[in-house]
């Protein structure tokens, strides 16, 4: 991370919640934080506006502030000819996806750090990423860059002033553009095309280099092989899961994966850790473990939840954002391993299975020269086998004591709703389908520390005091409703209901398309929509899963089509590019076949409903929702325990034995569990 400069004066970011605006709070750059009064002091001194957008774990964010922003020459020019601004992407995400926009439009990529330049009215004229602090090669130094922009300011503002316009009103005829059409019928072939073209057979994962773990591709082509009965479907996505759990993405030895891999062998990742990466993991493993019932896949699941526990968790129960790829100012320090380190702790054997190496195991991404460290990683083919070692637990407890001696990369602290509403989701599905208590009890208690820390229903925030956004609101009500689902307590139903009925009301655009923000925002140049799903799912494909199964466990046929409507509303993009919406399609996958409804009647501490419980809920049913009524009051039936299933508003005879509910599991599945 950037060196903190505590003896010299603070500047405006000093005082805010941000990890991020706070490690550039010593800068002898005079940032400011986005705000109304920023942009004003812009116009009132007729200058352009630095707009450097980033996030506290962001490796190349710290390079450039080293380089350039802890520069007093660079600093100087800054602060005399630019009104310089600092945003968290992860805190004001919404200003950052428009800003992203125009770099990835004006120079065909993007990334972090992104640099922006606008004028006092929040209207950019030049975008791009990192820049070093002086020239080198064909990249132009970042202090020469300032100094070409601001001459142009200065000498024909006319030019600047009109690309600034025509940029702005690109984004907002985009914004404008209706993109509602008919999901196309054989949109589940389509998308299974793309993944097999795509698809690495011999080390899993959708790409050649750099791989991203995408898993909400996973989770659909796990209904693709539900839907189908598709061994091959199936085994693209347990070669993937397979090689990212056995590679060097995943930290060995404290558990939890890394953001992305470097190369194509999943060795060499990005170090960083991410709560959203955890939380949409958790749930592909956890969907695997109910598929395929690999007791490898359920103690990942563990894993994850250990690593979150320990490592993520703030006070309140709820989840801090991530983890810094850095520490003492190299990417990965914290991770890797020499040779002797490794075998101090672990003998010869263990070291060899690890790929441990004297001479080290990987090459540096940027120079390609070989390193003296290893990073620990299993053969794909064997991984699963180190749960049966039964020397490797003790030996890894050693490992992680001796690392945690080290200096740690920081944490971001930053509590975020819609990053919390993805953990506490996930833990709820995963709870439900591995029967295990603590990870329910660690979702309640993280859902009651998000309202502790961010607000509840109308009054929900993203961070502090920014207002929730979209995918807030939908993260936040699925993961009630799954919670609902796996606690059977009817609060987070009704929790549930309300986020839903908000996005209703602040959210919809003129066409019944979701904006990301709503409609009292209006320190941003655009209200954006998005049904891209990206790193992580959209709000728009959270709200569509939480309504979708809200209208199952309700019958409200208004949620029903509100759901369908967030769906069809991208229908044009999914007929030309239905991969990119792969959570949403989950979605749309028990829109078209209808959710199999099962209630469960009876007190939670009767036999019955506890054993008829674990058996639904264990077994691969993507399209089951679970409702929960107590005894003694719908029906005659109600007297006994019993489950009722349902299926397009037909509902079967109530199930009063456990052999009739495994029979009704071996009808709704149309297959044993594999």
């Amino acid at each position: 991370m950037p060196e903190r400069h505590d003896n010299a004066p603070a500047n405006a970011l000093a005082n805010e919640r941000s990890p991020y605006l706070r490690q550039h709070a010593h800068n002898p750059v005079h940032w400011l934080p986005w705000s109304d009064e920023a942009f004003a002091r812009a116009r009132e001194l007729d200058r352009p506006v630095l707009l450097s957008i980033g996030y506290a774990t962001c490796h190349w964010c710290h390079v450039m502030a080293h380089e350039s922003f802890e520069d007093a020459d660079v600093a100087a020019y800054l602060n005399e000819h630019y009104v310089c601004i600092k945003v968290d992407r992860e805190e004001r995400p919404d200003v950052d996806a428009i800003y992203m926009d125009v770099c990835q439009g004006m120079t065909g990529h993007g990334g972090w750090p992104l640099t922006i330049v606008t004028d006092g009215d929040r209207r950019p004229f030049f975008a791009g990423t990192y820049f070093p602090r002086t020239s080198r090669g064909n990249r132009i130094g970042f202090l020469e860059l300032m100094t070409r922009i601001d001459d142009v300011w200065t000498q024909d503002r006319t030019r600047l002033m009109e690309t600034a316009q025509q940029i702005t009103q690109s984004l907002r005829d985009h914004a404008a553009t209706v993109m509602t059409g008919d999901v196309p019928s054989d949109i589940m072939e389509h998308v299974v095309d793309h993944h097999r073209r795509t698809f690495d057979a011999d080390y899993g994962g959708f790409s050649n280099r750099p791989k991203f773990p995408s898993p909400h591709h996973l989770l659909y082509l796990l209904r693709a092989a539900h839907r189908t009965g598709d061994a091959s479907i199936l085994a693209m996505v347990t070669t993937t899961l397979d090689a990212m759990r056995a590679g060097g993405m995943y930290d060995h030895v404290g558990f939890g994966f890394h953001r992305y891999s470097t190369d194509r062998q999943w060795l060499l990742p990005h170090f960083e850790k991410m709560l959203y990466d955890q939380a949409m993991l958790m749930m592909a493993y956890a969907e695997a473990w109910q598929y395929t019932g690999v007791e490898a896949y359920r103690r990942v699941v563990l894993e994850i939840a250990d690593y979150v526990g320990r490592c993520l968790t703030s006070p309140e129960g709820c989840f801090m954002s991530a983890q810094d790829a850095d520490s003492e100012g190299e990417e990965g320090k914290c991770y890797v391993w020499s040779y002797d380190d490794f075998v101090d702790h672990a003998d010869e054997r263990l070291a060899e299975r690890f790929g441990i190496c004297r001479d080290g195991n990987f090459h540096d991404e940027a120079t390609g020269d070989p390193m003296r460290e290893n990073i620990p990683h299993l053969e794909r083919t064997s991984w699963r086998a180190i749960y049966d070692d039964a020397e490797w637990e003790t030996v890894r407890q050693r490992l992680l004591a001796m690392r945690d001696m080290r200096v740690q990369p920081i944490t971001d602290d930053k509590v975020a709703a819609d990053w919390n509403g993805l953990m506490i989701g996930a833990l709820a599905r995963a709870a439900r389908a591995l029967q295990d208590t603590s990870l329910r009890e660690m979702a309640v208690r993280a859902f009651d520390g998000l309202t502790s820390v961010c607000g509840a229903g109308r009054d929900l925030r993203h961070v502090g005091s920014v207002p929730a956004m979209l995918d807030d609101h939908a993260a936040v009500g699925w993961a009630a409703v799954e919670l609902y689902q796996t606690t059977r307590d009817d609060r987070f139903l009704a929790v549930a209901q309300l986020h839903m009925r908000l996005i209703g009301e602040r959210f919809v655009a003129d066409d019944g398309t979701l904006c990301t923000v709503g409609a009292d925002t209006h320190d941003v140049i655009v209200r954006q929509k998005q049904g891209y799903d990206s790193a992580y799912p959209c709000g728009n494909s959270m709200a569509a899963l939480c309504m979708t199964q809200l209208a199952a466990i309700t019958h409200d046929a208004a949620m029903q089509a509100a759901a369908e409507a967030c769906v069809q509303s991208w229908g044009r993009a999914i007929q030309t590019h239905g991969p990119g919406f792969c959570m949403l399609l989950c979605a749309w996958d028990m829109l078209v076949h209808g959710a199999q409804e099962i209630h469960v009647h009876g007190a939670d501490d009767d036999p019955f409903v506890q054993q008829a419980l674990a058996l639904l809920q264990s077994v691969y049913m993507p399209d089951a929702v679970f409702g929960a009524q107590q005894a003694g009051s719908a029906s005659a039936s109600d007297a006994q325990a019993h489950v009722q299933w349902c299926h397009r508003n037909v509902c079967q005879r109530p199930l009063t034995s456990i052999d009739d509910v495994r029979m009704q599991i071996n009808v709704a599945c149309g297959r044993n569990r594999m």
